[in-house]
């Protein structure tokens, strides 16, 4: 009997092996990849905060288009300007789809834009809000009067520290908060505000729970357990309903479609105007969408904004002589009687290079958001089932030797041309902001607020590592997007007026 159950169980185990093969291996137009473990899969090979680097180096073994499987989910990882032009620009439809994951349903109960599957309700909600963000960029934000006052009041608080060392990084995220309110609610923050102490940590407690993931999104039957992590992103979601439903409710009551005053004004006019031409979408996009997107604008335009611009900072304070050449070059352009304006930024092409090597080198959405194959597909040859996974690595596209010399290295001369001239990257070699049918939202705005909040704080600044300090890392601290660990910088007055 013992001899039975023993053959028994060795036939079983021969069948499983055979069937495991069968499933991973014998898909012979799936991309290559590792072999995956047991029940996991490969989602060790993604479980590290240097997973995108991790990927990159994976890419020497398996090419720049490879799978991996999380759980029984089928993961591509792609690579390569032309893998990553098919996957973002050529075939972008086919792969414009987002996975369903726990946590973005949890954060966007499948209501926002960022996080939403391809859908023609997908389709309506981002043409509305597309519509108000072009309406307001055009009227608003070439004034640069709202940025361009915050940002007066930061270079004020700056300067008040009297060339002390301080954390920068507070500054700027309270600035680029404030901007952000502004533009989106209509309202701002001051440092010592509780409601600014509650968004920092609603931001925070939201960012670091999405970057980091769950194990739930892999094995979703495991969301019945009382993981902290995900009663801490409800109880941050919770806490962001409540602020933002708030104001969102304020808009709707005070009515203001006819003058709009800020984003949230303009969406609702979009709304209306969208509802009037078609009567038949009339309550397909609730109340509900339009928080959501208010709290993606909120904290995907504060995240990147604020990480890039603390980003350039401290890659010049690690580069002293390319501090030195946009001073130079900003006080042959603006002089030392004024403070630069947005229409200045054909004439600072050196700062214009130094805004894009910062995008390129630190690429602070590495792995942008996952993808989906909304159809069965082809990329580079393989077949990509309907409902695949696509991960799309942007910071090996940047970092990516045969495109740019020396990628480690922190040129902003590789975007000028050889009078000085800013050249813009090919856009299939540079996609900060991703690209596509699901290209960010805010790109605009952030370009804006990068070039003004840089333009502004080193013509009134030379920024100086403490004396007698190490020079800050440049290894991130990894959340929602790569952001410099916090540092200490001394600000020293250039320009007085």
């Amino acid at each position: 009997m013992a001899m039975f159950e023993e053959l028994a169980c060795f036939v079983l185990a021969i069948i499983l092996v055979t069937m495991i093969v069968n499933r991973f291996t014998q898909r012979t137009h799936l991309p290559p990849g590792p072999f995956p473990l047991p029940i996991i899969g490969n989602a060790h090979k993604l479980a590290a905060d240097s997973r995108h680097v991790d990927l990159m180096a994976m890419e020497k073994q398996y090419g720049h288009v490879f799978r991996l499987y999380l759980g029984s989910q089928l993961v591509v990882v792609v690579s390569g300007a032309n893998a990553v032009k098919e996957v973002l620009i050529t075939k972008s439809a086919e792969f414009a789809g987002r996975p369903s994951l726990y946590t973005g349903e949890v954060f966007t109960k499948g209501k926002a834009i960022a996080l939403a599957d391809y859908s023609p309700e997908w389709r309506l909600h981002r043409k509305i809000t597309v519509s108000a963000l072009k309406m307001y960029i055009n009227e608003v934000l070439k004034q640069g009067t709202v940025i361009n006052d915050e940002f007066d009041l930061l270079v004020k608080r700056v300067q008040s520290r009297n060339g002390k060392p301080h954390d920068i990084t507070i500054e700027i995220r309270l600035a680029v908060m404030n901007v952000i309110c502004a533009l989106t609610f209509g309202s701002r923050y001051e440092f010592d505000d509780p409601d600014f102490v509650r968004f920092l940590e609603m931001i925070n407690g939201v960012a670091k729970m999405l970057a980091s993931g769950s194990v739930v999104d892999v094995f979703p039957w495991l969301r019945f357990f009382p993981f902290k992590s995900i009663q801490t992103l409800k109880k941050s979601c919770e806490e962001r309903d409540k602020l933002v439903g708030k104001i969102y409710r304020e808009h709707v009551e005070a009515n203001r479609v006819q003058n709009p005053r800020d984003l949230t004004d303009l969406l609702l006019k979009a709304k209306k105007e969208a509802e009037e031409e078609d009567s038949s979408i009339k309550g397909f996009l609730t109340d509900q969408h339009l928080i959501f997107t208010l709290s993606e604008v909120f904290i995907g335009g504060m995240e990147t904004t604020a990480s890039a611009l603390c980003w350039t900072l401290l890659y010049v304070i690690h580069n002293p002589n390319i501090q030195d050449k946009l001073h130079q070059e900003l006080d042959y352009v603006i002089g030392k009687d004024r403070l630069p304006d947005l229409e200045d930024k054909r004439s600072l092409p050196f700062l214009q290079a130094t805004i894009a090597e910062t995008l390129r080198i630190t690429s602070v959405a590495p792995l942008a958001l996952p993808h989906k194959a909304t159809v069965d597909a082809t990329l580079q040859g393989y077949h990509i089932p309907k409902g695949t996974t696509v991960l799309v690595n942007l910071w090996s596209l940047h970092h990516d030797p045969d495109i740019w010399n020396d990628p480690n290295d922190f040129r902003p001369e590789r975007f000028l041309d050889k009078d000085g001239n800013f050249v813009p990257p090919k856009v299939d070699h540079f996609l900060p902001f991703s690209g596509g049918r699901r290209v960010c939202l805010g790109e605009s705005l952030a370009r804006i607020e990068l070039f003004l909040v840089l333009a502004r704080l080193l013509h009134s600044f030379r920024f100086e590592n403490p004396p007698g300090c190490d020079l800050p890392t440049l290894e991130p601290d990894v959340g929602l997007v790569l952001m410099p660990q916090p540092f200490n910088v001394c600000a020293i007055r250039r320009h007085t007026f």
